[in-house]
C-alpha cells in the first residue's frame, strides 16, 4: 500500500473476509486456510461454522506443534504427524490431531522430547501445557455438541462464551500464561511472546 510517508504497510485484503458475513466453509475461500493448521472443530464441521478468534489461536498452536514435531525425531509408535501430510485430507488431519490430544499420547511424546533433547525441555513443557489446554477445550466442546448436536452451527454458540473460548482454555490470556510461566522460563531458555511480535 502506498502512502506519502516512508512507511511500510502489510495489507492482504484479497484474502480477507467480512467478520459479520454468513458462515462459510474455509475451503470455499481459496488460500485463506491451510488444512494442517486449521482448528479441529473447523476440520470436523459438517456445516459451515463462523470463524472465531479461538480458531486463530488454535492454528498458532497447531503450527507450533508442526514446527517442533516435524524437525525432531519422535519414536513413539502410537503417534505420527504424517497424518497431517497425507494428501491434506481433512479427515486424516483431524484424526491425527484428535490422537495427539489424548493424555497418554502427548505425555509420551513430550516426555520423549524432553529426555531425548534436554535443550528442548522448555519447549516440550510449553507444548505439553498448551496441548492440555486444547484437549480440555475439546472435552468441553464435545460435551456441548453431544448434548444438542442440532446447535453445532447455530447462533447459540456465537453468544456462548464457553463455546467461543473453548471453556476459557483457548484464549490469549491462557496461552500467554503458559509462555510466561516459570516452567517455560528456565534459567537458560526463555520463551517470551513479546519476542514473537513484529513491530
Amino acid at each position: 500500500m502506498w502512502t506519502n510517508k516512508h512507511t511500510g504497510c502489510l495489507i492482504d485484503l484479497d484474502l480477507s473476509s467480512i467478520s459479520d458475513s454468513a458462515r462459510y466453509d474455509p475451503e470455499d475461500v481459496a488460500l485463506t486456510f491451510s488444512t494442517p493448521f486449521l482448528a479441529l472443530d473447523l476440520l470436523t464441521a459438517t456445516i459451515p461454522k463462523r470463524h472465531l478468534y479461538r480458531h486463530d489461536l488454535e492454528a498458532f498452536y497447531w503450527s507450533f506443534i508442526w514446527i517442533v514435531l516435524s524437525h525432531v525425531p519422535i519414536k513413539d509408535p502410537t503417534y505420527s504427524i504424517d497424518g497431517w501430510r497425507l494428501g491434506g485430507l481433512k479427515r486424516n488431519v483431524a484424526f491425527s490431531k484428535r490422537a495427539l490430544l489424548k493424555p497418554h499420547v502427548y505425555n509420551t511424546i513430550f516426555s520423549e522430547l524432553s529426555l531425548g533433547l534436554p535443550s528442548y525441555e522448555p519447549v516440550a513443557t510449553c507444548l505439553k501445557k498448551l496441548t492440555e489446554l486444547v484437549a480440555k477445550a475439546y472435552i468441553h466442546l464435545d460435551m456441548v455438541h453431544s448434548h444438542d448436536p442440532s446447535r453445532s452451527g447455530g447462533s447459540y454458540f456465537d453468544d456462548d462464551d464457553s463455546y467461543v473460548t473453548g471453556c476459557g482454555c483457548i484464549t490469549y490470556e491462557a496461552f500467554r500464561a503458559v509462555f510466561t510461566s516459570s516452567v517455560c522460563s528456565g534459567e537458560h531458555h526463555v520463551i517470551r511472546p513479546e519476542s514473537m511480535i513484529l513491530e
